[in-house]
């Protein structure tokens, strides 16, 4: 009787590599053709080997049998198992003994043949030298798919271009190096988010972009800018001549003197970032004395009393306290303790004797405004400072003028959940312009590492997304719920992107695209560290060798 544990290697390997091969041979003869077919001539359904080269995201041609050409768009895709026919192996005239009693010569397997299926959008007819959107009536039951061509993609890009604007902000990802990508400047009439985690080149990318609507379009834009990342926006880069075209840089040159950056610390008064007192409200300058309506009841019936009485239109601090001075009255005297206490009236926002406001400079000639919020002490600062100037762009809404509103690493601007009653009044605002904004003119460019800590009823008005790498599942999932006209499998592979690289979607582009963002113009701020510190030094490198 043989033991089951003496069978030989050999034969066990014989018997692998034997099923391995068949499956092998299977896969290759039974696994189908690359296929499509359209019920409705806008989607297709298609299968294809487990080979076949079609990521997420990629463009394929189809091919009917009646000779039209179309260029469609992998949006989905997946794994899908069949049962493969029946496979028997002859183990020639050897018998493989199994346990006591039992052994075979032969057996059947039935291997499972693995294939590709999923769903694409036809973006175009192919048509002489150009790609047309297709019709409802151009369905058909069975096409030859494969791999679009660089020449196919590239006239599909060229053909969304219109008459409007277009900004050429990088290279398809599914193409070749000149497969350039064209955002149309008109759908920034849109609201747009801008999101990716830290490393991913957000604040560069949103650079190339805001490059391009000054260069390639009218339109005006004020920054917002909490990090100064875009403080030196107006200067060229000393390299942008031999990496970028030629032209682009000497009329970027041209349009520098028109970006005018607000700083606290600058010495010109006609570009040092302050505001005055009467730039808010009433209630908005309560809030920042943090007095409470209902729990500081007297304090905040004394504040408005007294700044009534200075019979001015735009009451300043120090008005304030000079009134309070005069006033008798107990809650009179706290309103100066109160501004004492808290330092209100030492802020380096504030503008000083004579000083213009910021506010004022919205009447002026310029493309745009940086903000440099970042280099205020204070958090309260920053927020004053954001608040007077949409202040002032809401008041003068009736004018519609058109502007886009940047505002990056929104999460400290318009947060989901306010930390305070003034960050909690700011975000209002903040919505306010998002829900009511468009119709004025005043458009959102927001631009965040995490979309969940920002205010959803901003994030709910965005119409434009641009996506880079993020890695977070729960950010994918709640992106896919706000942007649900993108489909959730190309939400998915921003877990893949390379820095640079990213999904646009929405009225700047006409179907959603990866892309890798090109070279910027001006200099760039915000840039990591340089890990320099990790290299060994010579010295030592020599030291261990000896």
């Amino acid at each position: 009787m043989a033991d089951p544990d003496d069978r030989r290697p050999d034969a066990e390997t014989d018997l692998r590599e034997q099923i391995l091969l068949g499956r092998r041979q299977l896969q290759s003869r039974f696994a189908p053709f690359p296929i499509a077919y359209s019920t409705d001539g806008r989607s297709f359904t298609f299968e294809a080997p487990l080979d076949y080269p079609a990521p997420t995201g990629s463009y394929v041609t189809v091919e009917t049998t009646n000779g039209r050409t179309f260029l469609g768009q992998i949006i989905s895709k997946r794994v899908e198992v069949r049962e493969g026919p029946e496979l028997g192996i002859d183990l020639d005239g050897r018998r493989e003994v199994l346990f006591e009693g039992a052994s075979i010569a032969q057996t059947t397997v039935r291997p499972r043949i693995e294939l590709i299926t999923g769903q694409g959008v036809l973006l175009g007819k192919s048509v002489d030298t150009s790609v047309i959107a297709t019709r409802s009536v151009d369905t058909f039951q069975s096409a030859d798919l494969s791999p679009a061509s660089a020449n196919l993609i590239n006239r599909y890009l060229k053909s969304q271009r219109t008459e409007a604007a277009s900004l050429e902000i990088g290279t398809a990802t599914h193409g070749d190096p000149s497969s350039a990508v064209f955002l149309g400047a008109g759908g920034f009439a849109r609201h747009t988010f801008l999101c990716g985690q830290s490393g991913s080149g957000k604040t560069y990318s949103l650079g190339v972009i805001l490059e391009r609507l000054l260069l390639e379009s009218k339109l005006r834009m004020m920054i917002i800018d909490p990090n100064s990342d875009f403080v030196r926006l107006p200067k060229l880069d000393p390299q942008a001549g031999t990496l970028t075209a030629p032209d682009l840089a000497e009329r970027f040159r041209q349009l520098g003197p028109a970006i005018r950056v607000l700083r606290p610390g600058a010495e010109a008064a006609d570009n040092r970032l302050a505001v005055r007192f009467g730039d808010l409200d009433r209630r908005q300058e309560a809030l920042v004395l943090q007095i409470d309506p209902l729990a500081d009841r007297e304090e905040y019936s004394s504040f408005w009393r007294i700044a009534s009485q200075t019979g001015k239109a735009h009451v300043e601090l120090s008005d304030i306290l000079d009134a309070a001075m005069r006033d008798s009255a107990l809650e009179s005297r706290n309103v100066i303790l109160r501004v004492r206490n808290l330092g209100v009236s030492d802020w380096s926002v504030w503008c000083r004797d004579g000083e213009p406001s910021c506010t004022d400079y919205l009447d002026d000639d310029w493309r745009a405004l940086v903000v440099d919020i970042g280099t205020l002490d204070l958090a309260e600062e920053k927020k004053v400072a954001t608040l007077a100037l949409l202040n002032a762009l809401w008041k003068r809404r009736e004018d519609r003028q058109p502007m886009l509103i940047v505002i990056d690493e929104a999460h400290n601007i318009c947060p989901a959940e306010p930390s305070d009653a003034l960050q909690e009044l700011l975000t209002q605002t903040i919505v306010k312009i998002a829900g009511e904004g468009r119709k004025f003119g005043l458009y959102l460019l927001v631009a965040s590492q995490r979309p969940q800590k920002i205010h959803p009823n901003v994030l709910s008005q965005c119409d434009n997304l641009v996506l880079m790498r993020m890695n977070s599942t729960a950010d994918l999932l709640y992106l896919s719920d706000i942007f649900s006209f993108v489909p959730a499998d190309l939400l998915a592979e921003a877990s893949h992107f390379r820095q640079g690289e990213s999904l646009i979607a929405g009225p700047v582009i006409p179907s959603p695209t990866f892309i890798q963002f090109g070279r910027r113009i001006s200099e760039e701020g915000g840039g990591n560290v340089p890990t320099t510190w990790a290299r060994k030094e010579r010295a030592t490198q020599q030291l261990l060798k000896e």
